[in-house]
């Protein structure tokens, strides 16, 4: 004979085991104005400790930026002049996602995954598709091309035309532009020019610690022979103290 207690406890049992979209998927933990998060509803002005949800479209001035940590441990920074849509995000009750997925339309972002499997994480811009393989890189977005800079490690970029390539060393660069996917070597001298367009390969300190790479200034060096030790323990500007904009006590 079923009994409600029984009921009862089957239902709990299917809740626990299934995945559900999160209120709040991810947390502002670095702002610097102006930055806002825009639905069809309208927009607020982000803040230290504002919620950044599905359907949410985190937008940058010149001078803004967003630090983002989702619930998975997952990091992201969207920088300055930017704009970022967060499509997915199903979470499991183990605090690992099924899918992550993100619309970068542009700028410039850095992306360090956390602890959900690598077939989670879904990134798109206007001209490339990026599949992570447990990682950490910057990307950008502009004129109808994107760029990524791997630092630690493995992620491929495929571009419109199903062109791709994988990078797997540490200070590699791709290229997704139009049909074509490019991969630029450690060795390729045309890397280092690329690799200098990559706004926190050059300057960390405005971002958090546990945003910052260590020795990924190094990448902008033409250094083919560095190993990866050497590379991890360049200091760069890793101590320098990061300011970022309280939530104020009156602020809802």
């Amino acid at each position: 004979m079923i009994t409600q207690k029984w009921l009862l406890g089957l239902v709990a049992t299917a809740l626990s085991l299934t995945p559900a979209y999160a209120a709040g998927e991810g947390t502002a933990v670095g702002v610097k104005q102006a930055a806002q998060a825009q639905v069809q509803s309208g927009s607020r002005t982000l803040v230290v400790g504002d919620d950044i949800s599905v359907g949410d479209r985190v937008v940058t001035d010149r001078s803004g930026e967003v630090q983002l940590i989702f619930a998975d441990q997952t990091r992201l920074v969207v920088g300055p002049q930017s704009s970022l849509l967060i499509e997915a995000y199903l979470l499991r009750h183990s605090n690992t996602a099924d899918k992550i997925a993100v619309n970068a339309l542009a700028g410039t972002f850095r992306f360090i995954s956390g602890r959900s499997p690598k077939s989670a994480y879904q990134i798109r811009t206007p001209t490339a598709a990026i599949a992570v393989r447990g990682t950490k890189f910057d990307f950008q977005v502009a004129r109808g091309q994107t760029f990524v800079m791997l630092y630690e490690g493995a992620l491929s970029v495929c571009a419109a035309g199903n062109s791709c390539v994988s990078l797997t060393n540490r200070c590699e660069v791709a290229e997704a532009s139009g049909p074509s996917a490019l991969l630029y070597e450690r060795s390729n001298p045309d890397r280092p020019p690329l690799a200098m367009t990559f706004r926190y390969a050059q300057v960390q300190s405005p971002l958090l610690r546990e945003f910052r790479i260590a020795g990924a200034q190094k990448c902008t060096k033409n250094d083919s022979n560095a190993t990866p030790s050497s590379l991890s323990d360049i200091k760069g500007d890793d101590d320098v103290p990061v300011v970022t904009r309280q939530r104020s006590p009156n602020s809802p």
